[in-house]
């Protein structure tokens, strides 16, 4: 579900602290590195979203923050800010040359990086990570 946070919502940051975890504190960033990824351009995404690609008024940048049950995308759309939560077990990503697919059930999201590099994303990287640290909990024998 996306949610527009442009307005501080006491009900929104239960929802969302109780779908993907309240934010990492300081130590933890300290010691594990960066817990956001850098700016990425949207290049299509499902209905949900209601971005128009035709219009050029405003950027399509998002950028994902890693919680420790999920992540969160957020982005803009003309001047209001909005995020779309998804928890671990309901997140899939895959990846096709520069293009990354972010999906949750049907809803999705295909982004690329704004600057390309020769490597891939450390942040994306440390997401797979995090989310095989997740499954494995799960996996029972």
């Amino acid at each position: 579900m996306v949610y527009n946070t442009t307005r501080t919502d006491k009900n929104t940051d239960l929802a969302v602290n109780e779908l993907v975890g309240k934010r990492f504190g300081i130590f933890h960033k300290l010691k594990n590195g960066s817990i956001g990824s850098e700016p990425f351009i949207i290049q299509s995404c499902s209905p949900e979203f209601d971005i128009n690609f035709d219009r050029i008024e405003y950027t399509r940048k998002c950028n994902i923050e890693l919680r420790p049950k999920g992540i969160i995308v957020h982005f803009r759309k003309n001047s209001s800010s909005f995020i779309w939560p998804i928890a671990l077990h309901h997140l899939t990503v895959y990846k096709s040359g520069q293009i990354i697919s972010i999906y949750e059930n049907t809803a999705y999201l295909k982004i690329k990086p704004l600057v390309l590099r020769k490597r891939n994303s450390p942040f994306i990287q440390r997401l797979l990570d995090a989310k095989s640290i997740y499954s494995a909990q799960y996996n029972f024998k």
